[in-house]
């Protein structure tokens, strides 16, 4: 057992208890160690455990401290006492000391979770894009990963970007149609992926490639007016809300198809859902043919248009539901290469 990480422990543990309102904002009367524990399901994580008396009088309350990475390590990373009354069998006490060890790395899991959901939310919101940021995203390593998705036709040279299954159909269409215009032609979907323990498999990157080179520089891809997310005195809000969790490359007058396509699939079918009656069986598919890039359900599909045949891509959001944006990627020619939509910073989850 190292003493000095015993003492910080215990320096810890007092500290804490003596923030809290069950003790009356004062420390332990008395507080003594009972036993060291590692965690092996959690890298052999070492832990503290002490019993205290808030007074002078009463039971023996159980507190732990902890969480150094090994032997030589300084640096405690958890602390906490639900106040139960300390065990007097020592089976029991390691027993209650390791689900304490759960809650408060479960507990300490959904506060970086958090953290990083709010600087994420700062990245997506924000109006210019690191272009060697995105480059690092479509670089392969242990974590990272990236694949061509599908292919989307273009044939009017307008793209559209919107969340297809809630804001693509129906009484609220908010599907911006891109001012600016592209080749007529069809063109491939990629994505950008990160294998995180906080969050799992998720996408972080979406892009639709205009031309095989590099992009050096983006810009913010604004909406056509008419069809903006949002309208307000002084000008529109670029980008597109998502509330199904999907966002999608789509041919703008492909969207209107797409809107026919669903129309009458909902005449003939008006008892079901378009994702749990239809488009679910698809992303089941894809998750069944590529499940070392994708949740179980499935996070993308390539799906064709059976009344006209045009393709389009949809890809799950990121994070999920919120509001996005687009931008333009430009190489060193300064002409279009990409439709890129950035949706989740990996480097913040990384860290």
């Amino acid at each position: 057992m190292n003493e000095m990480q015993k003492d910080i422990a215990q320096k810890a543990l007092c500290e804490w208890l003596s923030e809290q309102e069950e003790m009356g904002k004062k420390p332990p009367k008395k507080i003594e160690f009972a036993f060291a524990l590692k965690d092996d399901q959690n890298n052999d994580r070492i832990f503290f455990v002490f019993k205290f008396k808030k007074g002078a009088v009463g039971k023996y309350l159980i507190g732990i401290a902890g969480g150094f990475e090994n032997e030589e390590s300084t640096e405690i990373s958890s602390v906490f006492s639900g106040f139960d009354e300390f065990p007097d069998d020592r089976d029991e006490a390691v027993e209650l000391a390791f689900r304490m060890i759960d809650f408060i790395l479960q507990f300490d899991a959904r506060k970086k979770l958090q953290a990083a959901f709010e600087r994420n939310l700062k990245y997506i919101c924000a109006n210019e894009l690191d272009a060697e940021k995105i480059a690092r995203q479509f670089i392969k390593s242990i974590t990272r990963f990236f694949l061509t998705v599908g292919q989307v036709d273009v044939p009017s040279g307008r793209v559209v970007v919107a969340d297809p299954l809630c804001y693509m159909f129906g009484d609220h269409v908010t599907a911006p149609v891109l001012k600016r215009e592209i080749p007529k032609g069809t063109y491939p979907a990629e994505i950008a992926l990160f294998r995180n323990k906080l969050t799992g498999i998720r996408i972080c990157t979406a892009r639709l490639k205009i031309k095989d080179t590099e992009a050096v520089r983006y810009e913010l891809a604004e909406s056509v007016e008419e069809t903006a997310a949002a309208k307000f005195k002084d000008g529109v809000m670029h980008g597109f809300p998502v509330d199904a969790g999907m966002m999608c490359f789509c041919d703008s007058e492909g969207a209107k198809d797409y809107r026919t396509f669903l129309g009458n699939w909902h005449k003939n079918n008006p008892d079901k859902n378009h994702y749990d009656d239809y488009f679910a069986a698809f992303f089941a598919e894809s998750a069944k043919n590529l499940p070392q890039f994708q949740r179980e359900d499935g996070d993308f599909i390539e799906w064709t248009n059976p009344e006209n045949s045009q393709r389009l891509v949809m890809i799950a959001s990121g994070l999920g539901d919120g509001f996005y944006q687009s931008f333009w990627g430009f190489d060193d020619k300064g002409e279009i290469c990409e439709l890129t939509v950035p949706m989740v910073d990996p480097d913040i989850f990384e860290e």
